[in-house]
């Protein structure tokens, strides 16, 4: 292994770099782009300037490349030159010797591994140092003093001469070829937790964004920025609006963040999903710099609250479900503040230079529609249904939408008389803080942003209405839409 630390000499100490143009340019040439396209052609993963969050601690890799079938380099770059070098000698970095070492490069790998081991609870992942001396030759090198020799092995160097050819043979050098590829997800999806979809049954150790919700993830969010996030109900903007919150929260620490939600229990629910997201990802956000807010008679005006005057980003989820007038107000402070706009339909809010969109869909249930003419058929095949349901399906929440708050209590009554199954309906003061979601839920399609369940059932709700599609949305596998109406003839 490459040795420990070496001690400070002066000059030649690493040098932190001032900007990402600086961390960047190692690989502007023509042999970024053969290296890359090596690594490419493995499957692999280069990240440049990569930011690791464990926990409290934040930490610069400078190089950091995956290769399937032979693990993990972590690079550190070293901005040594051949002129300052010279009739200098190295040596080994010791704890007696109270000498500020030279690399972090021991203290990187251990915070890698330690990230893995948290996310993955046992990781196997071979890790192989490499130094990035971007400006050493190797010929500079070879005329050092013979301790630079000593303690720096030469395979383990990357001089900003080295051709792609012989970064990739030292590469393959340093580990061998291993038959059974280690995964990208277990290994570069750890290391940014924070970005995954959350693990479920049939994906234990989550799953990567989509391409077009990445885009929106890596998209700058400095000051006085408006993003823009459009896309149909169920093309997860939400999922990726909490993850770009998390990710702005853990790069700026000391920010505040509002999020503006159209409902209590949405807010609360993007709530529980950060503390969810927190937890899988092993990071800490500043909680106490978080703040929710759903517009109601009730709660004084969005503007003149000390958390919306306070905050330095704010979000606003299913922005399309909020009233105008409200939209309209905070507009005005666009130049004072950092918005995120989520939405449906952002026609309004469009800014050509930070727009971005969710083409692909989410979510894709499979639909089961049900027409019939009685006049009390839909709670009989409600009832049915939900009955046939509870018998084959275990764990599984089912929500149950329909039109009217009266249509409600009258569906809520039948099915806790006839299915002795405890009901949860929804409305404006429903909040987790107090209650939980039961197994089946009931509510009008004013109260459900925020929610999925596995099933829903639709009844008699109007496809003319601006709120179907967000009811049609709501299940992640089965629909069933269960319609009355008078047959002709």
């Amino acid at each position: 292994m490459l040795s420990s630390f070496f001690s400070s000499l002066m000059p030649f100490k690493k040098t932190i770099m001032s900007s990402s143009e600086d961390i960047n340019k190692v690989f502007v040439s023509k042999q970024r782009t053969a290296l890359n396209h090596f690594i490419l052609q493995e499957d692999g993963v280069v990240l440049q300037d990569f930011t690791l969050f464990h926990h409290e601690n934040t930490r610069t890799v400078d190089l950091l490349i995956f290769l399937p079938h032979r693990g993990l380099y972590v690079g550190e770059k070293i901005l040594w030159k051949a002129e300052e070098l010279q009739g200098a000698k190295i040596e080994r970095f010791t704890r007696q010797s109270k000498k500020a070492s030279s690399t972090q490069i021991e203290s990187t790998e251990h915070a890698i591994c330690r990230k893995l081991e948290d996310v993955l609870s046992f990781d196997s992942t071979p890790i192989e140092r490499i130094m990035w001396m971007e400006n050493l030759s190797q010929v500079e090198f070879e005329s050092l003093d013979s301790s630079f020799h000593e303690l720096l092995p030469k395979e383990r160097l990357l001089f900003h001469d080295d051709s792609a050819a012989e970064i990739e043979a030292k590469l393959y050098a340093l580990r061998e070829h291993q038959g059974l590829p280690f995964s990208n997800l277990k290994v570069i999806g750890s290391l940014k937790a924070h970005t995954l979809l959350l693990p479920d049954a049939s994906t234990p150790f989550g799953m990567f964004l989509s391409t077009e919700q990445q885009i929106f993830l890596d998209a700058p969010l400095a000051k006085n920025t408006v993003l823009t996030l459009s896309g149909d109900y169920g093309s997860g903007k939400s999922t990726v609006l909490i993850r770009k919150i998390i990710d702005y929260m853990l790069h700026y620490p000391h920010a505040t963040v509002l999020i503006v939600t159209p409902t209590l229990i949405s807010g609360e629910l993007l709530r529980n999903e950060f503390v969810s997201i927190m937890e899988f990802a092993a990071v800490k956000c500043n909680l106490t710099s978080l703040s929710f807010y759903t517009p109601s008679l009730d709660n004084e005006p969005l503007e003149t609250t000390r958390i919306f005057k306070e905050a330095s980003l704010v979000a606003f989820d299913d922005a399309h479900l909020l009233p105008v007038k409200m939209i309209e107000t905070v507009t005005t402070y666009k130049d004072s503040k950092s918005f995120l706009w989520c939405g449906v339909d952002l026609s309004d809010h469009d800014n050509k230079e930070a727009s971005y969109s969710l083409n692909a869909p989410y979510r894709c249930p499979t639909m089961n529609t049900i027409h019939f003419a009685h006049t009390k058929g839909a709670v009989f095949t409600l009832l049915s249904g939900l009955k046939k349901h509870l018998e084959t399906t275990s764990s599984n929440r089912i929500m149950i939408i329909l039109p009217t708050h009266d249509a409600v209590t009258e569906y809520q009554k039948a099915i806790e008389t006839h299915l002795h199954v405890k009901c949860r309906f929804l409305n404006t003061t429903y909040s987790l803080q107090y209650e939980n979601l039961d197994e089946i839920t009931l509510s009008t399609p004013q109260h459900i942003s925020g929610l999925n369940v596995p099933h829903s059932y639709l009844i008699n709700l109007n496809p003319e209405d601006p709120l179907y599609s967000l009811s049609l949305s709501r299940a992640s596998e089965t629909v069933t839409i269960i319609s009355e109406s008078i047959l002709e003839g």
